[in-house]
């Protein structure tokens, strides 16, 4: 758990300056509801370029865990499609790190009762998979979520609140073991938005009901747009896992449809 709070810590700094200076985000990425426009659907796409530092931690035959740390370029894909109250999005993720494939997908769908009420509701469904390859074994976690929770709005700040709770069931399958780790989950989305520009962060708690250890997930995404077709965008990503933890950063291009 020591290390786990550091590795987090750590992640906190980085992002809380990361969105003080940061430009924008697209908002709905991490739960928060996007501002109104004249289309009912919109279309987003990002490729994104960046580096990951991973903690990959592995039992050896004598049963012992050993961690191997490293950094390494990553690739990233991230799409966004916004009809009506639902917003869908999904991050495809890349990189050879620790001389292992690590990929995965997180996958959600949000639901809002309104997008531009002070006062309203949303509710989710997420999904994420990794993929792991280190020489001589295959580590595979998935982990479907639900959620929901008040989305509060204070225009007059540029500002969204979207405090949520969850379950969250996660497996984790090698070739030697298969186990699982229901858990709830505690988290909360705080947007800001001016113009064309905005920034997000969103932190959740995974309190696991049969793992020993509890698990956190920080995320900040911001953009600028040039104008409403085109911009920059920067994400954020930490993520602990039984397996591994991942912190990393990418910057990439904004298409709007």
């Amino acid at each position: 758990m020591i290390r786990r709070h550091r590795g987090f810590w750590r992640a906190w700094v980085c992002a809380g300056l990361f969105a003080a200076g940061a430009l924008a985000d697209a908002p709905t990425d991490a739960g928060v509801a996007p501002e109104g426009a004249a289309r009912d659907t919109r279309v987003l796409v990002s490729p994104l370029f960046g580096g990951v530092r991973n903690e990959l931690n592995m039992r050896n035959q004598r049963g012992e865990i050993t961690r191997q740390t490293d950094t390494a370029p990553m690739v990233g894909l991230f799409g966004m499609v916004m009809h009506g109250p639902f917003v869908l999005t999904d991050y495809f993720f890349y990189s050879d790190v620790n001389d292992t494939d690590v990929w995965g997908n997180l996958a959600y769908l949000n639901w809002y009762g309104s997008r531009t009420a002070r006062l309203s509701w949303n509710a989710g469904a997420g999904h994420l998979y990794h993929k792991i390859k280190p020489s001589g074994q295959d580590i595979t976690v998935t982990v479907p979520m639900l959620k929901t929770g008040p989305l509060i709005n204070i225009p007059e700040w540029h500002l969204s609140f979207n405090p949520y709770v969850g379950y969250a069931w996660e497996r984790i399958e090698t070739r030697m073991s298969k186990s699982d780790n229901d858990s709830y989950l505690y988290g909360i989305t705080i947007g800001w938005r001016w113009r064309m520009l905005g920034a997000t962060i969103q932190y959740y708690y995974q309190d696991s009901r049969e793992a020993e250890d509890d698990y956190q997930t920080l995320r900040a995404r911001a953009h600028a747009m040039v104008n409403r077709n085109w911009g920059l965008t920067v994400r954020l990503d930490y993520m602990e896992h039984a397996t591994s933890d991942d912190t990393s950063i990418q910057f990439g291009p904004v298409v709007v449809f």
